[in-house]
């Protein structure tokens, strides 16, 4: 770069010399200056050309570059958009299968339903048979702890229980 300022200079320096005459001139000899000033003017426009050149590639890498980095900018979101959407399958298929895990669940708590219900059922029908079996008992319209008191064949009195057995109640 310095080079190129000091052809610049010389350069400026001939402009100068030969705009305003100072320079004498013959008409047979060119002065050594003069050829020292051609020299650094075709030395300033070789290095002119060189650095255009030199730009130009440069600006040519740059430009390529960037390219590149566009290219893997757009392949990059391409590949988040993919991924997006793997997420989305992944999280219908997710919800499905809690769908289905849910509705499996709800199935096994009407089973346990159906279950818990059929042995209520089991021991309603238990107590109403041991109300049956004591068909020779007697309903009184006594209450005691707020069931019907029943009275046996020998006189003793007793309330069927929530499990459907026969408690009896103790003679005063």
């Amino acid at each position: 770069m310095n080079t190129l300022n000091y052809f610049k200079k010389w350069a400026a320096v001939a402009a100068l010399v030969s705009m305003f005459g100072i320079a004498t001139s013959s008409a047979q000899e060119t002065p050594p200056h003069h050829k020292a000033v051609k020299k650094a003017e075709k030395t300033v426009k070789d290095n002119t050309t060189v650095t255009k050149e030199t730009a130009k590639q440069s600006a040519r890498k740059e430009s390529a570059a960037a390219k590149t980095e566009a290219d893997k900018a757009v392949k990059s979101a391409e590949r988040a958009k993919s991924d997006a959407a793997k997420t989305k399958v992944t999280a219908k298929q997710s919800a499905r299968k809690e769908n289905e895990i849910s509705k499996a669940e709800a199935n096994k708590a009407v089973e346990k339903a159906k279950s818990n219900a059929s042995v209520s059922t089991v021991k309603m029908k238990n107590s109403v048979s041991a109300t049956k079996k004591s068909g020779t008992d007697k309903l009184s319209s006594e209450k005691y702890n707020g069931h019907a008191v029943y009275i046996g064949p020998e006189g003793g009195k007793y309330y069927i229980n929530s499990n459907g057995n026969k408690t009896y109640i103790p003679r005063n």
